[in-house]
């Protein structure tokens, strides 16, 4: 029978750790299979709010978009919206267990280290910046959906002030911070973490240094800049290293 890929061979003792590399002390498979699939999941469903969005009121370009053009849609496709930011809110609380699974497997049966440590805790502080910018759609903007339809001139003026106040917040919070700056950071450490530790082929790392560097570019738009036209193809690099990192978990925990 074949030895397990992130387990030692039990007829040959682990090799010492190569200068620049931490010693490692592999997971249990069940952690590893647990992580891949977790972290496939996660970059997949990320599909359905792009699909049933984009079709529905042309998201995420409509972001850029005043109240005039946006709350008439949210009323319009009331149901869409409800069902694909509800997703989006799903993809986005699963950033922060992914990467943890993630971390616990390239960790092993050690204590998470500092570099992992990192990686969690700006993990979850993406996620919670992401849910608080994604209740937005689900809670204060149907409401002004609704109130739009029935209001005069100046109320839909009063209305278009609230509409651009609130979003510009939340906005900055939940797409820049969370999806984009605090997710790039967490990124940034799991491929950190993956180079010294070579657990994975040093690919990954080099395709999660490409993530980075996308997710950190689009958090320019903390200043003002607009990035809008980067935001699909730097989303789906994010997502196509999650699955090729699900995927070779899942290879390594098969053996």
């Amino acid at each position: 029978m074949q030895a397990n890929a992130l387990s030692p061979s039990p007829a040959m003792p682990a090799k010492p750790a190569q200068p620049g590399t931490t010693p490692f002390h592999p997971p249990s498979p069940t952690i590893a299979r647990a992580a891949g699939w977790l972290a496939i999941f996660h970059a997949l469903l990320f599909l359905v709010p792009l699909t049933v969005l984009g079709t529905a009121i042309g998201w995420p370009a409509n972001l850029d978009m005043g109240a005039a053009h946006n709350l008439p849609l949210l009323r319009q496709a009331a149901a869409s919206v409800t069902t694909g930011y509800s997703v989006y809110l799903l993809y986005s609380i699963l950033f922060w267990p992914a990467v943890l699974l993630i971390a616990r497997a390239l960790a092993g049966r050690d204590a998470l280290p500092p570099l992992l440590q990192l990686a969690v805790g700006f993990a979850l502080l993406s996620t919670l910046a992401r849910c608080l910018g994604i209740m937005r759609w689900l809670s204060v903007m149907p409401v002004l959906a609704s109130q739009w339809a029935g209001a005069d001139a100046s109320g839909q003026a009063v209305l278009a002030v609230v509409y651009e106040g609130f979003n510009a917040y939340a906005g900055r919070l939940g797409e820049v911070l969370g999806v984009f700056l605090f997710a790039a950071i967490s990124v940034g450490l799991l491929s950190l973490a993956l180079w010294r530790q070579r657990v994975l082929p040093r690919w990954l790392a080099w395709l999660g240094a490409a993530t980075t560097a996308g997710l950190g570019l689009l958090s320019l738009e903390v200043f003002g800049l607009d990035m809008g036209a980067f935001i699909a193809p730097f989303s789906m690099l994010y997502m196509l290293w999650m699955v090729c990192l699900g995927i070779m978990l899942i290879r390594r925990a098969r053996g």
